[in-house]
């Protein structure tokens, strides 16, 4: 399992290639022109079109991730690094995004500081990821079972916590997303073993949790989830 092998199934992922999230980012930024972006674990760099800009740059740490990203779109330039240690100048930026990917981060306060080191003063960062409220040690540990690169979800005050010192939040939106089971299970190409223990991890659930999660089960086949995304757009202080 890895992102590298598993490239090309985030980009015509259904979960990544179109969404609520990316209308909004649309809708919040369309009459507004940047000199610089930077698209942060772009994985195929679905998000990193959206914005109107003369210079496009795309960051990942998986090679094969930017291989996609490059594949049909051959404008950005290219960086592979982690996203705790960004290889830019200071105050180089109008704006950073990062979609669906903080929660691979193992040191998501460094991001944080990263980005805002790379932004021009009262630079945008547009963040998107799974946002946990109740139970989260069940939520991260699911998580977990499919994918062992991720690290965690984050609460939105944790998220508060993280940025106060470098950004203010200008805006938020939580939405609910409903993913197809087979097809975000499957993404990373795991073994049957390993298919079969995510499953068993949705139904061994405590009831409130499955709950929460909007489990749809049709006998011990499970077709979707729904989770807690937000839209959060920062401003560097």
């Amino acid at each position: 399992m890895s992102f590298d092998d598993s490239a090309f199934n985030y980009k015509i992922s259904s979960d990544h290639k179109t969404g609520t999230d990316l209308e909004i980012l649309n809708r919040l930024f369309e009459n507004k022109k940047f000199d610089r972006t930077l698209d942060v674990a772009t994985a195929a760099g679905h998000c990193a079109r959206i914005f109107n800009a003369k210079q496009y740059v795309v960051s990942d740490l998986s090679f094969n991730m930017l291989k996609e990203a490059l594949s049909d779109w051959p404008f950005p330039s290219a960086v592979q690094n982690y996203a705790e240690t960004l290889p830019f100048k200071t105050q180089t930026f109008d704006l950073v995004s990062c979609r669906i990917a903080l929660h691979h981060f193992r040191e998501a306060d460094s991001f944080f500081k990263e980005s805002s080191r790379v932004l021009k003063n009262k630079g945008f960062l547009a963040l998107i990821d799974s946002l946990v409220d109740i139970e989260d040690a069940y939520l991260n540990t699911i998580e977990f079972v499919r994918d062992p690169s991720h690290f965690r979800s984050y609460t939105f005050k944790e998220i508060v916590d993280m940025t106060s010192d470098y950004f203010r939040i200008e805006f938020l939106q939580l939405l609910y997303k409903k993913h197809n089971f087979d097809e975000w299970a499957k993404r990373l190409n795991p073994s049957r073993k390993r298919l079969e223990k995510i499953s068993q991890a949705f139904l061994a659930l405590p009831e409130n949790i499955k709950q929460e999660l909007s489990l749809e089960v049709a006998g011990e086949n499970i077709l979707s989830y729904t989770d807690k995304k937000a839209v959060i757009i920062l401003r560097k202080l």
